[in-house]
């Protein structure tokens, strides 16, 4: 819990909750399962959250709200990015849609600041807007001159590997001010022009969304950031530069920002580094924060 982050590419994260579960193979090197195992002691912030095993320490499944947290947002005055859930994820399937209202109702008062949540559970959070408590936080944001979706909410899914650009489907076909991807880490190589189309229908048959085709362009879809960068810490699995390059340039090819947040150079972990002689630092137009007179 922080108002800073080492984290390049928001300002500060916001934890109102702890705990998780792993739910694909992006999780195996998970660096808050870690974090989780090193305070997990009588009286510490993630005791009774993780269980040691044979490959050490990992989500056991619970979770826990942090209610002492959950008004920080309203007390950091100065406009911020924030990364909302780095320690968890708010979609998860344990934590209740009254929660998640919540959590909508303090990000729409405090307008002043840009919110990124990510979720590795698409499907869970594109159901949530369906809901009577986010019907609920509609009104109230509506109550208090805020347009719906949020303006200052983004929304994004995590994916890894090809055989999870499902979530980009679910993604797209959840309502979001900007909607992102975090491609990290990549452990392998994906195809952006190849995500399954999210409606449900028997190939060749007429779809609204893929015309039949079974599968859509994600960047035509309205995707407005691609992250990525590679897996970190002991036993990380190699990013090939060929990935990210060609992330990069289906970005570019549909004018979408790019941010390549870390890969290895000469097998040594490197933050920001170059690709092609530059840094890729792109955000989304709408990355700047609004201005507030206080301090």
């Amino acid at each position: 819990m922080s108002d800073k982050t080492g984290i390049s590419w928001t300002d500060a994260t916001w934890n109102p909750l702890r705990g998780c579960r792993r739910v694909s193979p992006e999780c195996e090197h998970c660096y808050a399962e870690k974090v989780a195992g090193r305070f997990h002691g009588p009286g510490e912030a993630y005791e009774g959250l993780v269980t040691l095993g044979k490959h050490g320490y990992r989500w056991n499944g619970k979770v826990h709200t942090i209610e002492k947290h959950m008004f920080d947002p309203l007390h950091w005055r100065r406009p911020r990015e924030i990364f909302v859930n780095s320690m968890s994820d708010l979609f998860y399937e344990e934590v209740s849609d009254t929660f998640i209202a919540l959590v909508f109702s303090i990000m729409a008062k405090a307008h002043w600041h840009r919110f990124q949540i990510l979720t590795k559970r698409g499907g869970r959070m594109r159901d949530w807007f369906e809901t009577k408590e986010a019907c609920a936080a509609k009104e109230e944001a509506r109550s208090m001159g805020q347009p719906w979706p949020l303006p200052n909410v983004w929304l994004g899914v995590s994916v890894g590997l090809q055989d999870y650009m499902y979530r980009v489907a679910e993604l797209l076909s959840t309502p979001a001010a900007v909607k992102f991807v975090s491609a990290e880490p990549l452990i392998g190589p994906l195809d952006f022009t190849n995500v399954p189309c999210p409606g449900e229908h028997e190939p060749g048959e007429n779809c609204p969304v893929c015309g039949g085709r079974g599968k859509i362009d994600a960047f035509m879809e309205g995707l407005d950031w691609v992250i990525t960068g590679c897996e970190s810490g002991a036993g990380a699995r190699p990013m090939d530069d060929d990935w990210a390059r060609s992330i990069r340039d289906q970005c570019n090819a549909a004018s979408v920002p790019f941010y390549l947040k870390q890969m290895r150079v000469d097998g040594v972990k490197t933050e920001l580094p170059f690709l092609d002689g530059r840094q890729w630092m792109e955000k989304p137009r709408t990355s700047e924060v609004p201005a507030t007179t206080e301090a």
